[in-house]
């Protein structure tokens, strides 16, 4: 590269999922090539995130300077913000039950998911967007999959860019599939289907399929985006959202998309479009829990941990939290039965994040009412100091998944949860409540690492569904085999592979454009 030092222009919703891989790539990159200058553009909210990540990079050693990336704010919404409003139904239509009727009308809303912005809104971030670009005069510009008005923009300016996804190979890779696969041996999101799809549940994965394409054409939404794009920024702007990089249609042609893991941890495809570059686990960089929490990591290191966080929109209410308990309960009452003299089974203990749903009267910071009831069921345990109950966590996840301390890791399925667990050779216990994270429910038990415990009771659980497969996971007669696949995909995948990966695809399209200069 020449001396000249390069821009980079990261563009990314302020979403936690979709930023994580941003600042996962961003702290690669500027390990690798600290001469290279990062921007990165988002809406307002995601400062605090690099606030965050900067002072994380201070407390690992060897990591990159966080302070050298510069933040551009955004106007408008977020993709979350956009989709969890009362005037867009899809985020209330997809925390259901799935099922003929509701996963049908979840097919439905699919247009509103990839594009939930008005057209009005879309305007202003699109121009925002332009306005950033024309600020920084990047050499190369990396979208974040989920930004529609970013990867609409990259594309309609003819720029050099690349499109980074949180996402898996199988949300681009199934129309690609041979014999109309995608619509006879896939589960199409959110339906909940098995993987390989039984015969006789066959018609219902196509007729999803088929209302999911319906639901697509008949929606106004990409028509109205268009004309209001048409009319105060110019005709001929092509509308791409994630449908259009390949999950409905061929992206742009030439565009490489960067997803966040690989075949061997996906469902098995007999192709893989050219333009998926498959990274691995795209993982953020976690300072030590002894650095972050020096009493939590006391309190981890006095044995074998359960550690129960499930992603960071899931609240608890007072039902959902009792049925819960009593799975906790259930687990470690059969770990004392269990334990056979071993003075780990004995000392099996449980870190549970349970953030709660409460009423304006109560206090976030304390138990009482109903909710000591919910404590008492695991009581014996809690004097013992065996179960540990926080709203939050002053360390990161990962910083408690690298603990070494972990022996199961129960979370909702999503693409960050699930892939932090795996590059730390942890066995998983998943309970998906919607859209992919179904899938990941499903990669957890094809990949021999995990359960899925919540097939009866989705989008929720029950004890006894959930305590059967965290005995299962913990201390059944798969345990043992389930830890040595964890830890030998974790060898497979180390800390760190992901995002390098990653930061190296970019760095690669920084230099090929080089050359053509």
């Amino acid at each position: 590269m020449s001396s000249t030092k390069k821009k980079i222009l990261f563009l990314c919703n302020k979403d936690y999922g979709q930023a994580n891989v941003i600042l996962s790539a961003t702290y690669a990159l500027i390990k690798i090539n600290p001469d290279v200058e990062v921007h990165i553009g988002s809406q307002a909210g995601f400062d605090s995130q690099l606030r965050r990540f900067v002072d994380q990079c201070n407390k690992i050693e060897g990591a990159p300077a966080g302070n050298a990336v510069k933040l551009h704010p955004i106007i408008g919404l977020s993709h979350f913000e956009a989709v969890d409003r009362p005037d867009n139904p899809a985020l209330a239509t997809w925390l259901t039950k799935p099922g003929l009727v509701n996963t049908s009308r979840n097919m439905l809303t699919l247009a509103g998911l990839a594009l939930p912005w008005s057209p009005e809104e879309f305007f202003e971030t699109y121009k925002a967007i332009e306005e950033v670009f024309e600020e920084v005069k990047p050499d190369v510009t990396v979208v974040e999959a989920f930004f529609a008005p970013a990867t609409t923009f990259a594309n309609q300016a003819n720029i050099n860019w690349i499109c980074l996804a949180p996402n898996t190979i199988k949300e681009f890779a199934l129309p690609m599939q041979p014999k109309l696969a995608m619509l006879w041996k896939y589960p199409i999101i959110q339906s909940s289907l098995p993987f390989p799809i039984p015969l006789h549940l066959v018609p219902l994965n196509v007729f999803f399929n088929l209302v999911a394409g319906y639901g697509l054409f008949a929606d106004s939404r990409y028509k109205r985006v268009s004309a209001h794009l048409a009319k105060h920024a110019g005709p001929g702007i092509e509308i791409i959202t994630w449908n259009e990089l390949g999950l409905l249609k061929a992206p742009p042609k030439g565009l490489r998309i960067l997803v966040a893991n690989s075949p061997d941890i996906d469902f098995p495809f007999e192709t893989i479009p050219e333009s998926i570059t498959p990274c691995g686990p795209i993982t953020r960089a976690a300072p030590k829990i002894e650095i972050e929490d020096p009493e939590l990591a006391e309190w981890l290191s006095r044995g074998p941990t359960v550690f129960i966080s499930l992603g960071t929109h899931h609240f608890y209410d007072l039902p959902k939290a009792t049925e819960f308990a009593h799975a906790i309960r259930n687990l470690l009452d059969r770990a004392e039965e269990h334990k056979g003299g071993s003075d780990d089974e004995a000392r099996l203990q449980v870190l549970w994040k349970m953030p709660r749903k409460l009423d304006e009267n109560e206090n976030a910071t304390e138990d009482s009412g109903p909710w000591l009831d919910v404590k008492a069921i695991m009581n014996p345990f809690i004097k013992q100091d065996r179960v540990k109950i926080t709203d939050w966590f002053t360390a990161e996840p990962k910083s408690i998944l690298e603990s070494g301390h972990l022996v199961c890791c129960v979370s909702h399925g999503g693409s960050n949860s699930f892939h932090e667990a795996l590059c730390t050779g942890i066995p998983q216990v998943v309970l998906p409540g919607w859209g992919d994270c179904y899938d990941f429910a499903i990669r957890s038990e094809i990949l021999g690492i995990g359960k899925w415990a919540n097939r009866k009771a989705k989008p929720y659980w029950e004890r006894e569904e959930l305590s059967e497969k965290l005995i299962e996971v913990v201390l059944g007669p798969q345990a043992q085999a389930m830890q040595e696949q964890a830890l030998a995909l974790a060898k497979r995948h180390p800390e760190g592979a992901g995002r390098e990966k990653a930061a190296r695809e970019i760095l690669d399209l920084l230099d090929k454009i080089e050359e053509k200069v």
